[in-house]
C-alpha cells in the first residue's frame, strides 16, 4: 500500500492547544465578562466531548442554567474574544507542537506526500499555528486545510474528512488520519480513513475501537511514543514507512 496523504487533526493532535490555549482563553474571557464560574481541567476534559467552542459553551449553559444565561449573540461574542486571545497565545509561543509532529511532517514533505488538516477549530487558529511553527511556506507544506469554518457539521460527522479527501484527490484507504480523541476517530472512520490515535492527557481514558494504532504520541528516535493494546505494543517513532506497513497489515 502506497501512502498518498497524512491528514492531521489540530487541537491535541498537531499541537498541545487545550490547557494553555483554549482553556486559558475561555477562563480569561469569563473573568472579563464577570461570569460567576471558571472551567477546571477536569470539567474541561468532559466538555471536550462537545466539538466546537461555541457549542461547548452552549452545552455548559444548558447543564448549569443557575450559573449562566447568555444569548446566542453573547456566546458568539465570547467565542470571538476567546479566539483572539488564543491567537495571541500562539504568537507568544505558548502553544507547542506535539513531540514528533515536525519530524513526520518534514519527512512527508521530503517524500512528496501531501499533509492535510481536517479540524473543527476555526481557520484563524489553524493559520496562526501553522505560520508560527512552519513559517511563511506553511501553505506548501499543508496544501489542503479544511476547518470548522468550511463545513456545515462538525466532528463526529465525517464531512470535514470527505471534503479533505476530495481536495486531495485520494481515496480513503490511501490516506492515514491522525487524531487524539474518540470523536475524531469516529469522524475519520465514517469517512473510511484508517486512523492512528495519539492520546494526550485529555483523551487517554477514552476508547479507540477500530483504530489502526493507539499511541501516546508520534514520537522521535530520541523520544519514542508507546503503543497501547496488543496490536502495537512497544516503542515507536511514526514515519511514512511505518504508516505504510500498518496499512498493509
Amino acid at each position: 500500500m502506497v501512502l498518498k496523504s497524512v491528514i492531521f487533526d489540530v487541537d491535541g493532535t498537531l499541537a498541545d492547544t487545550e490547557k494553555d490555549g483554549h482553556l486559558w482563553a475561555f477562563n480569561h474571557v469569563f473573568q472579563q465578562w464577570n461570569l460567576p464560574f471558571r472551567w477546571s481541567i477536569s470539567l474541561y476534559r468532559d466538555l471536550l466531548k462537545i466539538p466546537g467552542g461555541q457549542e461547548r459553551l452552549t452545552y455548559y449553559q444548558t447543564q448549569h442554567p443557575e450559573r449562566v444565561s447568555l444569548s446566542a449573540a453573547q456566546i458568539a461574542e465570547i467565542h470571538q474574544m476567546k479566539t483572539s486571545l488564543f491567537i495571541q497565545r500562539v504568537w507568544a509561543g505558548a502553544i507547542p507542537l506535539r513531540v514528533g509532529v515536525r519530524s513526520l511532517v518534514s519527512e512527508c514533505y521530503e517524500r512528496h506526500i501531501p499533509v492535510a488538516i481536517a479540524t473543527t477549530t476555526q481557520y484563524a487558529n489553524v493559520e496562526a499555528l501553522l505560520l508560527t511553527h512552519f513559517g511563511p511556506q506553511w501553505r506548501k507544506i499543508f496544501p489542503v486545510v479544511v476547518s470548522g469554518d468550511h463545513v456545515a457539521k462538525k466532528k463526529p460527522h465525517p464531512c470535514v474528512y470527505h471534503q479533505c479527501l476530495q481536495q486531495l484527490g485520494v481515496a480513503p484507504d490511501e490516506a492515514v488520519a491522525l487524531e487524539d480523541s474518540a470523536v475524531g476517530l469516529t469522524a475519520a472512520q465514517q469517512a473510511g480513513i484508517p486512523t492512528v490515535v495519539t492520546m494526550n492527557i485529555w483523551t487517554y481514558h477514552q476508547r479507540f475501537t477500530g483504530a489502526l494504532g493507539v499511541l501516546t504520541g508520534l514520537g522521535t528516535y530520541k523520544d519514542p511514543a508507546f503503543g497501547r493494546g496488543p496490536r502495537h505494543w512497544g516503542r515507536y517513532c511514526v514515519t511514512p514507512k511505518l504508516l505504510e506497513e500498518w496499512l498493509t497489515q
